[in-house]
């Protein structure tokens, strides 16, 4: 396998992974921003928490999708570059 194809496929594998990850989160803040029936004021700090944590885990995924996406942008670019014209 040469390097040009090595580099689309971390590429393509790079932004895939960078449009993936920032869902991920969205799995926890919908079961914790759901509002509780009778809450106590302990109950309601504690949700507040929760809610912080996951808009801060929510924040460094969005930039690490952001740094990946850079990356797979230069994979693809660099294969664009390196790439053999077969005819």
């Amino acid at each position: 396998m040469s390097r040009a194809r090595l580099a689309v496929a971390a590429g393509v594998l790079l932004l895939v992974a960078s449009c993936g990850l920032p869902c991920l989160p969205f799995l926890d803040l919908s079961a914790v921003s759901l509002p509780y029936q009778d809450p106590t004021p302990g109950m309601v700090e504690e949700q507040a928490k929760e809610i912080a944590a996951a808009e801060h885990r929510l924040a460094v995924y969005a930039v690490v999708a952001g740094a990946l996406a850079i990356l797979g942008l230069a994979a693809l670019i660099y294969a664009g570059k390196h790439r053999r014209h077969l005819n």
